[in-house]
């Protein structure tokens, strides 16, 4: 062999090296971006269950708020059924006694009833105003958690671009290779 066909079958072999490299970096790229792709669906999925749930938290805490707002309606409406007894405790009061039975107050006869339904009321709103707190902190979990979700998605598309070019750059790589192999391989037998 000549010197001449020992550097083209050196040659030969560094181009088959490249060839052989960039082969294996084109399907390890492959197969990454085969994984993202994968993963993309599985994102889109997640992302589609937390926005549901967040829009479905997002409304029951509209409505909770709704219903703390009635607070101030329920409670005006107490107070007043609370006036109008005192009234008719006092009309009643005003007609007369009778000697056989003293007449009691109509504030007193109720009066058992009214706290306990001031303080089931009161308790209700309460554990209302718990839930909604829980809610508004579960609806910034969920909102985070799509966030975070989004992210991932778009490094992914991100991550997937890179590795397409990268696999293009290998492909240009390999014909490169493949073009001087042949050269070289052709003067190697010459």
């Amino acid at each position: 062999m000549t010197p001449e066909q020992r550097r083209h079958e050196e040659d030969y072999y560094a181009a088959k090296r490249r060839y052989e490299d960039a082969c294996y970096e084109k399907r390890c790229a492959e197969n990454e971006i085969s994984d993202i792709q994968n993963r993309r669906w599985h994102l889109i999925n997640e992302i589609n269950e937390a926005e549901s749930e967040h829009k479905r938290f997002v409304e029951s805490y509209d409505e909770i708020e709704k219903s703390i707002k009635n607070d101030e309606g329920i409670s005006a409406g107490i107070k007043d059924a609370e006036s109008k007894l005192t009234e008719a405790s006092d009309g009643l009061l005003a007609i007369g006694t009778s000697s056989a039975a003293s007449l009691k107050s109509l504030d007193t006869v109720f009066d058992e009833k009214n706290r306990s339904s001031k303080s089931s009321i009161s308790s209700a709103f309460e554990s209302l105003k718990r839930t909604k707190s829980d809610m508004s902190a579960h609806i910034e979990t969920v909102a985070g958690k799509i966030s975070q979700l989004k992210t991932e998605l778009e490094d992914g598309k991100s991550r997937e671009r890179y590795l397409s070019g990268r696999v293009s750059d290998c492909i240009g790589t390999m014909n490169s290779a493949a073009i001087d192999m042949a050269y070289h391989k052709r003067h190697m037998e010459d």
